[in-house]
Formats: C-alpha cells, structure tokens, sequence
C-alpha cells in the first residue's frame, strides 16, 4: 500500500518538475506543468498540516529545465499517438484534479483514480521513455520529501 502511494507521490512529483521550451507543444506542456505545479501546492498544504516540523521553505514549485523537457517528451508523444484533440483532454485532466481541493496525502492519491487518462498504461510508458521520474529528482520537492521521508510515513496513513 506504501508502495503504490509512493508511486502516485512520484508521479506527482514529476508532473512538478520539466524545459524545453523549443520542443513540441508549449501551450499544452505549459498548461501540464501549471497543473502539476497547483497539485505541489496542494501536497506541500498538506504536508505542513500533517508534518508541521519540517522546513518547506526551501521548496520551489518551478520545474527545472530537465523536468521541462520531460513534460515535453510526454505531451510530444502523447500528440503523436493519441492525437491534439485526446492530449487536450489529458491535460484538461491534469488541471481539473489539480484544482480539486484534498486535505490528506492518501486522499490526493486516490483523487488520481478520478482522472483515468492520467495513469494509462501509455502515461506510464512515455513517462519512463521521457525520463519523468528522473527528472522529478531534480525538484526541491523530491529532495523534501526524501530527506522527510519518516515524518512523512505518517501522512501517507491519515
């Protein structure tokens, strides 16, 4: 259970972080990005309720410019395979449940099963063939929650 919630966080983490700002469509990579970027909010809101001790100060919800062109590689495939019109409707995905409000870590995580087009099996494949999780390393987010990693256990349980 652990596992699958540290998958969604992952997941979640690399829609923070992506820049290419030359490749494919930067119109939908930037809406991908700003969504990904809400749902950091949402996380780190969370987080400090949850686990008011550790510092967020230091995080940055900006994606760096590895994660930019993650997010690129993905939108870029996703038009190619499935089409403008089907990744608008992904990236509408990504920004409605970016918008949802979630006051736990596990409920955002099961948020995600109401956006299905966002944990296709092709999602999960252009995110590794794009180097997403990588990528989200990167991010002051996934640096946080590393090194928070035991405080945060329990915010995954609540």
């Amino acid at each position: 259970m652990l596992t699958a919630r540290m998958f969604t966080a992952s997941f979640l983490v690399a829609c923070l972080s992506a820049a290419n700002p030359a490749q494919g469509d930067t119109e939908l990579r930037d809406r991908f990005i700003a969504a990904g970027q809400q749902m950091g909010e949402g996380m780190l809101k969370v987080m400090k309720g949850c686990a008011p001790d550790i510092d967020t100060s230091e995080v940055d919800l900006e994606y760096t410019p590895r994660m930019t062109e993650a997010v690129s590689c993905v939108v870029d495939r996703h038009i190619e395979r499935f089409g403008r019109d089907e990744t608008v409707v992904l990236v509408e995905q990504a920004e409605a449940m970016g918008e949802r409000p979630f006051s736990s870590l596990q409920e955002m995580a099961t948020i995600q099963e109401d956006y299905p087009k966002l944990s296709t099996p092709a999602m999960a494949e252009f995110n590794q063939a794009c180097g997403m999780v990588e990528a989200s390393q990167d991010s002051s987010m996934a640096r946080l929650m590393q090194e928070n990693m035991a405080e945060l256990t329990a915010c995954f349980a609540q």
